[in-house]
């Protein structure tokens, strides 16, 4: 994991966490609104960049863990995730609940699904990486089959990310516990789904919980569409 940073260290920390094959490049429209006021973390997770690969949810999570402690952060304004990296925000809050004021999780997977489901994705994702990384296709074109419309912020990163990550990748981002937490720790959480996300369906795992459904937008719509609009609602 590599970590980039902007702002004044001594202001309220928030930590942003990207999606599936794509890199902390993904919050690059919104870093300089945000450090006027916080200290913006943004890592690029495992698996995404040269030389690296993606181990476990946990692993990531460790090592977040590892650079809040190093730079003597022990609190977080907001912890905010997307897709994937909306996986890890929700592992990382539901274990760390007490040093996070809130949460928002947009387009998370937060599945279970059999190992025949995952199988299938894997079987698919590993194609479309065999695709891509032929230099014979259109790049953004292949991933967009799978990956709803993303495949123009996908597509820089995707082509380094090897087989091994990618087994990991998908067991993470399909074998999601929902944890049983206090309401009050409940009500830091704020999910958000796309009317035409596919992954809004696993909103019946989250009934408890405050879910933001926005109309009209896919995977991950509102931020891609219009990324300060979108932390102007969510983060400042």
């Amino acid at each position: 994991m590599k970590f980039q940073t902007f702002g004044d260290k001594n202001n309220k920390a928030v930590l942003l966490i990207h999606t599936l094959f794509t890199s902390a490049d993904f919050f690059a429209p919104v870093t300089h609104i945000l450090s006027n006021d916080y200290f913006v973390i943004t890592p690029t997770l495992s698996g995404h960049y040269e030389n690296s690969t993606f181990v476990s949810t946990a692993d990531e999570i460790r090592q977040i863990k590892e650079f809040l402690s190093e730079n003597n952060i022990a609190s977080l304004y907001a912890v905010a995730g997307f897709s994937l990296g909306g996986n890890i925000v929700y592992e990382f809050f539901c274990n760390h609940a007490e040093m996070i004021e809130k949460a928002v999780i947009d387009s998370a997977p937060l599945f279970n699904f059999p190992n025949f489901v995952k199988n299938h994705f894997l079987k698919s994702y590993s194609k479309c990486l065999k695709r891509i990384k032929s230099d014979r296709y259109d790049i953004a074109k292949e991933l967009n089959k799978h990956f709803n419309g993303m495949g123009e912020f996908q597509k820089a990163v995707a082509p380094v990310v090897s087989q091994e990550s990618l087994n990991n990748l998908v067991d993470s981002c399909y074998n999601t516990k929902v944890y049983k937490l206090q309401q009050s720790e409940m009500n830091k959480i704020t999910f958000v789904y796309g009317n035409k996300d596919i992954a809004r369906l696993c909103k019946t795992r989250l009934k408890r919980y405050e879910i933001l459904k926005l109309k009209g937008y896919g995977h991950c719509g509102l931020y891609r569409e219009n990324p300060v609009e979108w932390i102007k609602q969510f983060i400042l």
